[in-house]
Order: structure tokens, then C-alpha cells, then sequence
């Protein structure tokens, strides 16, 4: 078994540090993206809070008078 061991590590070392360095610019791209995701998010949720000036309010609202829900 001792015999069997070291390839063994060797292998699964080798294959660790291939996927890291293939795989690598891809993980960079994803967190750069998240990151200017959560800059752009950040500014939308505070406008997202205020009441929007320019919606109809319920007086406003006019219903179809096809409409069968009450």
C-alpha cells in the first residue's frame, strides 16, 4: 500500500493545482462582477426606498369597468 500511496498524492495534487490554475481567471471574473454588481445595487435600493412622486395614487387609479373582481 505504501507503494500506491505517494502516486496517489501526487495525482490528487496535480489535479488540485490544475483546476485552480485553469479555472482561476474565471473565479477572478465572477468575483469582479459580484463586486460591481454590489456598487451598482447599493445606490438603486436607497432610490428604491423613497415613494415615487410620479405614481398614481389610489383616488387616481381608475378601474376597468370590465372587470369582474370588486
Amino acid at each position: 500500500m505504501s507503494r500506491n500511496f505517494f502516486p496517489a498524492l501526487f495525482a490528487i495534487g496535480v489535479g488540485v493545482f490544475t483546476g485552480y490554475y485553469t479555472f482561476q481567471p474565471t473565479f477572478q471574473q465572477l468575483q469582479y462582477e459580484k463586486q460591481q454588481a454590489q456598487k451598482a445595487s447599493l445606490p438603486s435600493e436607497s432610490a428604491a426606498l423613497k415613494q415615487d412622486t410620479n405614481a398614481p395614487t389610489k383616488a387616481e387609479f381608475q378601474e376597468d369597468p370590465k372587470s369582474t373582481t370588486q
